[in-house]
């Protein structure tokens, strides 16, 4: 029993970190204007080399708190792996999408990733058929706060496109573990809905707006 709590603290701390980190990713790309695909660039090389820097010392190991939370340990080999796969997304996004699809795709990927594992993990009690760990309660209540949150920057049509195409990836994608450098291994590890949640619901979001 103390171990499910532990396991759903853990998880609830994490989402809660995640979905502050979309918050200030908006923030730093409100006041970046220009130059934000530059700051997050460097944002994604800083995290890059502290993750070599981790996994070479084992700091993991002999730390707790926050940094733990970062993670999953036994799960991500990849030390913060859903920091570089975020930050990796939203760069795409800046670089690809008008600046309300990106400041709504990140709303997506923040609010509706979060609260639908929460809630599926504290509530969730009907499994969808397409996935063994994801629940239609987790899944419909991160719909329902991707699209609240990307009303706040694009159109209804807009919001509800890129918050469906969200949460199904998010219902149907699970965490890949990445045990060699190789191609293979590469692709695993952006197939991971941190990566693909931002960069699709922004493209849905573009087509939506045409």
């Amino acid at each position: 029993m103390s171990d499910k709590r532990s396991f759903l603290a853990g998880e609830v701390g994490r989402q809660l970190i995640h979905m502050l980190t979309g918050i200030g990713f908006i923030v730093i790309i409100f006041l970046s204007g220009r130059y934000a695909a530059l700051i997050f660039t460097a944002l994604l090389a800083v995290t890059v080399f502290a993750s070599v820097l981790i996994k070479r010392s084992n700091i993991s190991q002999k730390t707790s708190g926050v940094l733990r939370r970062l993670g999953r340990p036994g799960v991500q080999t990849v030390k913060l792996q859903g920091t570089i796969l975020l930050l990796s997304g939203v760069l795409v996004t800046l670089l690809l999408f008008p600046r309300n699809i990106v400041y709504a795709s990140v709303i997506i990927v923040a609010f509706g990733d979060s609260v639908a594992t929460v809630v599926g993990l504290l509530i969730g009690k009907h499994r969808l058929p397409y996935s063994e760990s994801k629940t239609l309660e987790g899944t419909l209540s991160g719909l329902a706060a991707a699209f609240g949150g990307a009303l706040l920057f694009v159109t209804p049509v807009q919001a509800l496109l890129g918050a469906v195409g969200g949460m199904l990836i998010e219902s149907m994608i699970s965490l890949q573990k990445v045990r060699e450098f190789s191609l293979a291994g590469l692709v695993r590890f952006f197939l991971n809905d941190n990566f693909l949640i931002p960069v699709v619901s922004a493209f849905l979001m573009l087509l939506a707006g045409r």
